[in-house]
């Protein structure tokens, strides 16, 4: 169970930096599309807008899904490595 949470929480991280990631790109190019549009069609710029926007907050909504989910895990493996024994260290035993 404690690989799998840990597992779980590495992957968690990874995918959460992809999607921050994702997020700050597509903030930066709802930016730069709100100051100097793509084409003279104003229809055609409110749809690359619409693009964008959504796909912030695709990925804005899904970090916190996946920050959510990796503090769950870290709480998980706090609650099972607390009552766990300590290892007992044989080695100036002479064995």
């Amino acid at each position: 169970m404690i690989s799998f949470l840990l597992a779980s929480a590495g992957l968690l991280n990874l995918i959460f930096y992809i999607f921050a990631i994702g997020f700050v790109i597509s903030l930066l190019l709802e930016q730069w599309l709100k100051f100097r549009p793509l084409s003279v069609d104003s229809t055609l710029n409110e749809r690359h807008m619409y693009i964008v926007q959504s796909n912030r907050r695709y990925c804005w909504r899904q970090a916190w899904v996946t920050n959510v989910y990796w503090f769950l895990c870290n709480v998980g493996l706090y609650f099972i490595s607390r009552n766990m024994q300590t290892p007992q260290d044989t080695f100036w035993n002479g064995m």
